[in-house]
């Protein structure tokens, strides 16, 4: 059984060949209120009905009904099988297709007794999975899923353009989906989940992903272009939020500061993040780098508006970084190069002065 369900799920969190805007999509109805999760169906309305599949030998079915309501996504499954057995599974992933280059999908497992802790094979943050919530009833060869899963626990989707995404049930060799996508049309949530979300991101932003206590935009490259924030930001919360690797400029003998100042008094906090290249014995491993990101914040919310290398094999270590009175930016290395930045409004971009 677990073959097949790994097999499926990652098929199904992989960027699809076309555009999703390319598929044919059915819209995920409102609710007019919302369910108690208690594996009650009959509290589910008869919402978008998801077209359930299994081989000829399929030795389980399954349903599904889907609908949304505020901020939430909510599902209801039965899954039947000859016999529920110790270790019997629902497995639920997530993937919007239009989500950017670096997006994947979230997996979530759920047993009779509500959501499992079994590790996901899409690396599904913890966070994500605790918010999701689960009410689950079992009757005879029956097991009747109940899920809720906020917005804040989706993958990352995208900040403007169809909302289209796969939505995957597996139990054993039963699943609504294959070779990568659901059976028929995708699935489709309107602006106005979206635009309830009330994001307010700056230009650039091309897709969402929540966080535990903020929000999370991306632009095309891996690493966040703004935060917004539930609290104050204060650098140790920002680093945590844009990164899980962050390194500090101590351990990896680098010369960068914390925070700065542009001329008009508004606070850059830097975060590092990667891997040093060098190791305590000066060598140099060419595929490791440490990158450099400055973020403007203001409040409970920050902008990058910097991503550069801190140390790598060709520059050497960042070993001075000094912004001057009139917004100007250098970085210098040990290798001898001093790279040049000059503030453009709401971002720094490189100049050719001072180059060497």
């Amino acid at each position: 059984m677990r073959p097949l369900v790994v097999s499926a799920v990652l098929a199904a969190l992989a960027p699809a060949a076309a555009s999703a805007r390319e598929r044919p999509t059915k819209a995920i109805p409102q609710l007019s209120r919302e369910p108690k999760l208690d594996g009650q169906l009959k509290d589910f309305p008869a919402t978008l009905t998801l077209k359930p599949m299994a081989p000829g030998d399929a030795s389980a079915s399954i349903t599904g009904r889907v609908g949304w309501r505020k901020d939430t996504l909510y599902v209801a499954v039965e899954a039947t099988g000859d016999q529920v057995q110790t270790g019997d599974e629902l497995t639920l992933s997530l993937f919007f297709p239009d989500g950017g280059p670096a997006a994947t999908g979230h997996v979530f497992h759920f047993a009779s007794d509500g959501q499992s802790d079994a590790p996901t094979e899409s690396g599904t943050s913890e966070a994500a999975r605790k918010l999701v919530n689960a009410g689950v009833q079992q009757k005879g060869d029956k097991l009747a899923f109940e899920l809720a899963i906020p917005a804040r626990a989706f993958p990352r989707f995208p900040a403007e353009g169809p909302l289209v995404l796969d939505l995957c049930l597996t139990y054993r060799n039963a699943s609504n989906c294959k070779d990568g996508g659901m059976v028929g049309e995708a699935l489709k949530l309107p602006d106005e989940f979206r635009k309830g979300l009330k994001l307010k991101p700056p230009a650039g932003v091309m897709a969402f992903q929540g966080q535990k206590g903020a929000w999370l935009g991306y632009g095309v490259l891996h690493y966040p272009t703004w935060v917004e924030a539930d609290a104050r930001l204060t650098p140790g919360l920002l680093k945590s939020l844009v990164t899980q690797n962050a390194a500090e400029a101590n351990g990896a003998d680098v010369n960068v500061p914390e925070t700065i100042s542009l001329p008009d008094g508004r606070p850059l906090v830097t975060v590092l993040s990667g891997e040093s290249p060098y190791t305590p014995d000066g060598k140099c491993d060419s595929d490791k780098e440490l990158r450099l990101g400055l973020y403007l914040v203001k409040g409970k919310t920050a902008q990058r508006v910097l991503e550069w290398p801190a140390a790598t094999c060709a520059l050497g270590r960042a070993t001075s970084m000094m912004l001057d009175e009139e917004g100007g930016l250098s970085i210098g290395y040990s290798n001898g190069p001093i790279i040049n930045f000059a503030w453009s409004g709401d971002h720094f971009e490189r100049t050719e002065l001072g180059k060497r």
